[in-house]
């Protein structure tokens, strides 16, 4: 046992003895090197370890904005309609929305709402739909307002109300109404309180105008719970009257408004918005969590948050899917370069490792004094990275893992290396004389680089098999999915084994048509290309950023295609205006647009669902009525494609109405004598061919909820016809779309000057606007710049890995040049040597790495979630472009010229006379 223990002791000591001054005296030698490998791999883990962070802080802000513009589909609302005891029920709904709030502090404090069943109430401007309004809120909740006019409502005395022992008396409740909603009703209470009966076919209820007010804070998101408090809202087509106002009767007079309301429905409606100060995607998912366990529980609490946050999260998904292809793919390209560093690093001890094993040093020991020289690097680096991470992005967590795997390669690649080298220098092999040994030792060993290969074939293959079929997978917690991370890169180091395997064979054969030339430039490019053709790591570097670099720019371009035709399928023209089209506004709205400059034409349309396609088919339709030859003529003006026959649906030759009918309606129904119902009638129709259009999704969203979602409502396909054609038949509904083209829309449109759609009733958009709010939003942009700045990043790494295979293999091909140095080589052969040995990474990189980053989204692209960052319900095409590769070729021609470039500069201050006195350099 004490034997063991000294032999144990002795062999410890034999490893380790010395070893921090070899490593010191080593360290100070090489410190160029040493400090480069270092600022490389701090630049990696920065990029690794921000870059999650970056798109968690993004995801925060991007929530944030999502949760601000879903209003109150991301509150906690409690409703309660009141019945015989309606101060009771108001508390009921006061208490648990406040409940509620106190038990969440992510909830802003509630704003409680009751109003009146609409009363079809009588003004000097004509009868318009008017509820009896009350707020009332905690702390900034509350709801306040400016009386501006007249004076603030207060309590009718008891001899003036009614009483139920005096039924002959008016119901009477004083309230104020907007300075807009005074104004379009023409009431002035200049002259004292105007009285308007709240019901035109009785008097027994009265509302008392006191006063006129302005809201305190129209940007206030309680407003949005009663827009008709701030103004004038306009009703429903076929509504009792154009205008809907609120009466605002202030809280502390409710008991009157329970008075005037009796008999009448009366609701009370509690919500309390989310915060979005500070809101983060985590915080967001508890509280939909708890108030949905509050539904389920049986409490009065209901909550759209859920959908909302569905949305979100399937964009972020497919933002965090591909962000993490550039993290992956900037890592793995990094990484290689480490490997490329450390290499460089042992060629340049090959010398002194061989003494030390000569001497009797074993590999343990020279692995060990690599070791203690990457360790301290690799984390001094990895503490400098996260600490400038942490201080720059603070309260922010992401994945550590793609970090702790460059880390990884950073602490083993020199220790691998240089022990690889030590082994190389003297392993006491000898080579069998027999040559049948000779070849079996040959044939096992090309087994085994067989297997390897094919294992790498199989995993990659495994990867995509299984990519393609899982399509998108939430990533939970903000961690990259590493099987489609790790596809690019799998498939990258299989295109890199491709060319491996092919260089040769292409080099032997330039070598016979170099072996033609009178000169000696190309016969020794081709010679030096032997070699650069199978060197495996400095290939599968230059094919991952090549393959990173096309890859990121086929997704910025695809999703900016995709959302440039999502633009155009939803505006489906220049610009598009949705609306009260019948009303005064409209009609003034239209006639400024028809006569704008450069507005070339302008289609107006209504639509309508479910109609009945054939008697007893039990087939239903979406009609489209339109103005057919204006709408042809505005998606010609467009580029859109327009179907034969659309201008001439008005063209009418008997009774019947022409038609366009969607292919699979044909199919199932022949078009002879077919009748569609319209709205209270039906006509015949003419069907004159099919159409490609799809139904109108009305005025274009930008939720993503919405821009995705089905808008056939269930029906089994779309007829469109001529509105003129069908209204001289029959009733048609009123026209609520319009469409617009030319170049002078944009134009047009923002000179409308529109109030918020809530107020004018209209919405206008064009496409190039839809275009801009959707690739602004918070993840598309972020994705976007992120794409963008990773191929900048995968340029530097790209010069990077070339300037070291060049300065890794400098040694043996100095030896070459020096000795032809002596038989009158000159620069330029000398240049060509070098190119040589680059053309094939070079070459190869660019080929293999190019095929890989145009294939890959084609056979990944449902794993990618390019539908919800486009926002095309059909699903998003992936763009086949050229520019990626035509940037990839110049940062590789512009990395070999530098590479060349250094190369020539260290060669430049050699001297004839001294290579031929000393040789090789």
């Amino acid at each position: 046992m004490t034997d063991l223990l000294a032999r144990t002791r002795t062999r410890a000591r034999a490893v380790v003895a010395v070893g921090p001054l070899v490593v010191r005296r080593r360290a100070r030698r090489d410190a160029g090197l040493l400090l480069g490998t270092a600022l490389l791999l701090l630049g990696a883990l920065l990029v690794a370890l921000a870059l999650p962070r970056l798109v968690a802080r993004t995801a925060d802000e991007a929530l944030q904005g999502t949760v601000d513009r879903a209003g109150t589909d991301a509150a906690a609302v409690v409703t309660q309609l009141v019945g015989q005891q309606p101060a009771e029920a108001i508390d009921f709904v006061r208490g648990h929305v406040e409940q509620v709030w106190s038990e969440h502090p992510t909830l802003a404090p509630p704003t409680t709402v009751v109003s009146t069943r609409p009363f079809v109430v009588g003004s000097p401007s004509g009868d318009v739909i008017a509820s009896l309004v009350m707020l009332d809120g905690v702390e900034e909740s509350r709801p306040t307002v400016r009386w501006v006019e007249g004076r603030e409502p207060a309590a009718v005395p008891a001899d003036e109300q009614w009483q139920t022992d005096a039924p002959d008396r008016p119901r009477v409740v004083e309230a104020g109404l907007s300075v807009p909603a005074a104004r379009a009703l023409g009431v002035d209470v200049t002259d004292g309180p105007v009285t308007l009966r709240l019901d035109t076919e009785s008097s027994g209820r009265i509302a008392r105008v006191t006063g006129l007010y302005e809201v305190a804070d129209p940007a206030a998101r309680h407003w949005s719970l009663v827009p008709d408090v701030v103004a004038p809202v306009p009703t429903p087509t076929n509504a009792l009257g154009d205008l809907r106002v609120a009466l605002y009767v202030p809280f502390e007079l409710r008991e009157d408004v329970q008075v005037v309301g009796a008999n009448r429905a009366l609701t009370a409606v509690g919500t309390s918005f989310l915060r979005t100060d500070g809101l983060s995607v985590a915080q967001a998912h508890g509280v939909s969590a708890a108030l949905v366990a509050l539904g389920v529980r049986g409490q009065p609490v209901a909550t759209n948050l859920p959908a909302v946050l569905d949305a979100f999260d399937a964009r972020l998904t497919a933002v965090r899917a591909q962000a993490a292809l550039v993290v992956v793919g900037i890592a793995a390209t990094a990484a290689s370069c480490l490997v490329l560093a450390g290499g460089l690093l042992a060629t340049r001890r090959r010398p002194t490792l061989a003494a030390e094993r000569a001497r009797g040093a074993s590999v343990a020991s020279v692995a060990y004094r690599a070791a203690l020289e990457s360790v301290p690097v690799t984390l001094v680096a990895s503490a400098l990275a996260f600490a400038a991470v942490t201080w720059w992005l603070p309260g922010v967590t992401g994945t550590v893992t793609v970090a702790l795997g460059i880390a990884a390669v950073a602490v083993t690649a020199p220790v691998v290396l240089a022990g690889r080298v030590a082994a190389q220098a003297w392993n006491g092999r000898r080579v069998p004389a027999d040559r049948r040994e000779r070849a079996r030792l040959r044939a096992v060993g090309q087994a085994r680089r067989l297997v390897a290969e094919l294992t790498t074939l199989a995993v990659a293959a495994a990867a995509l098999v299984s990519v393609r079929g899982r399509g998108l997978v939430p990533s939970g917690g903000g961690d990259a999915d590493p099987l489609l991370a790790a596809a690019p890169v799998l498939l990258a180091a299989c295109a890199a084994l491709v060319v491996v395997r092919v260089a040769p064979a292409l080099v032997r054969a330039a070598g016979r048509l170099a072996s033609r030339s009178r000169g000696l430039a190309a016969p020794l490019a081709v010679a030096r290309a032997h070699g650069g053709a199978t060197a495996f790591v400095p290939l599968l570097t230059v094919t991952v950023t090549v393959a990173l670099l096309v890859l990121s720019g086929v997704l910025v371009q695809s999703v900016d295609d995709g959302q440039r035709t999502t633009a155009d399928v939803l505006v489906g023209a220049d610009g598009r205006l949705d609306g009260r089209l019948d009303r005064a506004e409209g009609q003034a709205a239209l006639d400024a647009l028809r006569t704008a400059p450069g507005v070339t034409a302008v289609a107006t349309g209504s639509q309508t669902t479910k109609r009945a396609y054939g008697e007893g088919s039990r087939l239903e339709a979406t009609v489209l009525l339109v103005d057919a030859a204006d709408l042809a003529a505005v998606r010609t003006a467009r580029g859109l494609p327009v179907d034969a026959g659309l201008a001439g649906l008005g063209d009418a030759t008997d009774a019947r109405v022409p038609a366009l009918v969607s292919p699979g309606l044909l199919a199932r129904l022949d078009p002879d004598g077919v009748r569609l119902s319209v709205l209270v009638g039906s006509v015949e129709l003419d069907v004159r061919g099919t159409t490609a259009l799809a139904p109108d999704a009305g005025v274009p969203p930008v939720d993503a909820r919405d821009v995705l979602r089905d808008v056939s409502d269930g029906d089994d396909g779309l007829v469109v016809v001529d509105r003129s054609v069908v209204a001289a038949l029959t009733d048609v509904p009123a026209a609520d779309r319009a469409w617009v083209s030319g170049p002078g829309t944009e134009a047009a449109i923002a000179g409308l000057d529109l109030a918020e759609p809530v107020y004018s009733g209209l919405t206008a958009t064009t496409a190039q606007g839809w275009w801009r709010t959707w690739s602004g939003e918070t993840l598309t942009r972020a994705l976007t710049g992120l794409q963008l700045a990773s191929v900048g990043a995968l340029a530097v790494l790209a010069v990077l890995a070339l300037v070291l295979v060049v300065v890794a293999t400098s040694q043996e091909r100095g030896r070459t040049l020096s000795t032809l140095r002596t038989l009158g080589l000159d620069a330029r052969t000398a240049r060509w040597a070098t190119l040589g040995e680059l053309a094939p990474l070079v070459l190869g990189g660019l080929v293999g790495g190019s095929v890989i980053g145009l294939v890959v989204p084609h056979l990944i692209a449902d794993a990618l979630g390019l539908a919800w960052l486009t926002g095309s319900a059909a699903g998003a095409t992936v763009a086949v472009v050229a520019w990626p590769v035509l940037v990839a070729a110049a940062v590789l021609t512009a990395a070999t010229l530098v590479a060349v470039g250094i190369e020539e500069g260290l060669r430049r201050r050699e001297r004839l006379g001294e290579v031929l006195r000393v040789g090789e350099r």
